[in-house]
């Protein structure tokens, strides 16, 4: 079911449509918020107000870095297992 989602960024209010389940969207705007502050910890508190975008992309960059990060790994662990399972599948004898 769609829903309206309302988030408050960086002073801002930001209203977007979801289909994601409520826990969902909890847990990911959870997850963007502790990344936003974190970035915003970062700069003086004087410069928190004009820096916005700044914030708001280092916020997007520090996310995608993750997300890449853990699609390599995800990656390198099928691999992993895809070669052990070939390797277990050649011992096995069919009779």
């Amino acid at each position: 079911m769609e829903q309206v989602i309302k988030i408050e960024l960086l002073g801002e209010t930001f209203k977007f449509k979801s289909e994601e389940t409520r826990s969902n969207l909890k847990e990911i705007l959870s997850f963007l918020l502790k990344e936003l502050h974190k970035v915003e910890g970062q700069f003086p508190s004087h410069a928190v107000k004009t820096n916005k975008s700044a914030i708001l992309v280092m916020t997007a960059l520090n996310i995608a870095k993750q997300y890449v990060e853990l699609a390599n790994t995800h990656s390198d662990f099928i691999n992993n297992v895809s070669s052990r399972v070939n390797k277990i599948d050649d011992m096995v004898i069919i009779k």
